[in-house]
């Protein structure tokens, strides 16, 4: 009576009863399927970078402001994505968009708000995809070093 293979042990026995040829499609196949999927991110990447690039950062310069920790304060200067906020008794310097994404600063403008948090969603995105990449080009080096 056969015995029915089950398990991780059953999968280490396939392998091994594989022949050198087998194992050289599967892995020849493992790579195109995971070339196909860089090749879907990559695109998917260009998107959300061109939705990025058209998205500008809101001027923020000369608004009243309310952190969470330092309470009231205005912006009286803005370079780029860093804000330098003036509070009672500091000065910091904080980074659009994330200061106003993350809530930790709040502004009496929704419009630059959404801004925001789309922006930094979009920044989200982009680095989850570029490791995704990352991760799966490395998969495939790893499988090509194996042949």
């Amino acid at each position: 009576m056969a015995q029915k293979v089950t398990g991780i042990n059953a999968n280490a026995r396939r392998r091994r009863a594989t022949t050198k040829q087998q194992r050289e499609e599967i892995r020849r196949n493992e790579i195109e399927q995971l070339m196909i999927q860089i090749s879907l991110l990559r695109g998917r990447l260009t998107d959300v970078t061109e939705q990025r690039e058209a998205m500008a950062l809101p001027n923020l310069e000369g608004m009243d402001v309310e952190h969470s920790q330092y309470g009231h304060g205005t912006v009286s200067e803005q370079k780029d994505a860093v804000l330098t906020i003036e509070y009672s008794d500091k000065v910091r310097k904080q980074k659009l968009p994330f200061v106003i994404a993350s809530g930790c600063v709040k502004v009496n403008d929704s419009e630059a708000t959404e801004n925001c948090i789309k922006i930094s969603d979009l920044d989200n995105e982009q680095s989850k995809l570029r490791k995704e990449i990352q991760y799966k080009e490395s998969w495939i080096s790893d499988l090509q070093k194996q042949g």
